[in-house]
């Protein structure tokens, strides 16, 4: 009988090692996700600002106004996920009174932070009130486009299924693609301000943070596959 229940408590002993084994295995994983997170750097491009408002809507809604909105709600969440996030501008300004210095220095502000992914946050417009939907430019890189890819398909995903448009390779259409460092680097269209419908989800804080949680849900999938 008592060697009965020597085996009894060998096989409880064991299988709470195991148990234990395993969520401080899981502990260490999750920790070093959040480390993982760390290492990223993202930076954040609200398109245009200041005396540039960037496209106008019907009703007179400024694209650099969405834009701002969008991107400080993304780097709060990148940072809540671990993420270390900046911004190229933080406020309803631009970085310099020219166009072109303003972009140089926009670009010039990957390499200051070394970002690993530069998403540059705008908002369509065109003559036909019917198109909808994101669209994103990636720089002619592999990592580009597979960023693009992923943040794409991740918004098709949780907003838009019935989009069925493609990332662009940029080629040399875009300076903010052009220059700067060779990581990841998109424009993300996240909309159409002509669409009237469209426009007011641009505008509601709710999809705003669905928009948001798709984005960093595409960024995710990126890094969980890039090199």
């Amino acid at each position: 009988m008592n060697n009965f229940k020597g085996k009894i408590f060998i096989l409880v002993l064991t299988i709470s090692l195991a148990l234990g084994i395993k969520v401080f295995a899981n502990e260490i994983n999750f920790e070093k996700n959040e480390d993982s997170n760390l290492q990223k750097v993202i930076l954040i491009d609200p398109g245009h600002g200041g005396s540039d408002g960037g496209a106008r809507s019907n009703s007179g809604v400024q694209e650099k106004d969405i834009n701002l909105q969008i991107s400080l709600k993304l780097k709060k969440k990148l940072e809540e996920r671990g993420y270390k996030s900046f911004l190229t501008r933080e406020s309803d300004m631009e970085l310099a009174p020219k166009k072109k210095y303003d972009l140089e220095l926009r670009c010039k502000k990957k390499d200051e932070v070394k970002s690993d992914v530069f998403i540059s946050i705008h908002q369509n417009k065109f003559g036909q009130e019917s198109c909808w939907g994101s669209q994103i430019w990636y720089a002619s890189n592999d990592k580009s486009k597979l960023l693009a890819d992923k943040v794409q398909s991740s918004i098709k995903e949780s907003l838009q299924n019935k989009n069925e448009r493609v990332p662009k390779d940029a080629k040399k259409a875009f300076k903010i693609l052009r220059d700067g460092n060779k990581e990841a680097n998109i424009i993300l269209e996240c909309g159409f301000i002509s669409n009237y419908k469209e426009e007011k989800n641009l505008q509601n804080e709710d999809y705003q943070n669905k928009l948001v949680e798709a984005i960093i849900k595409g960024i995710d999938e990126y890094f969980k596959v890039s090199k």
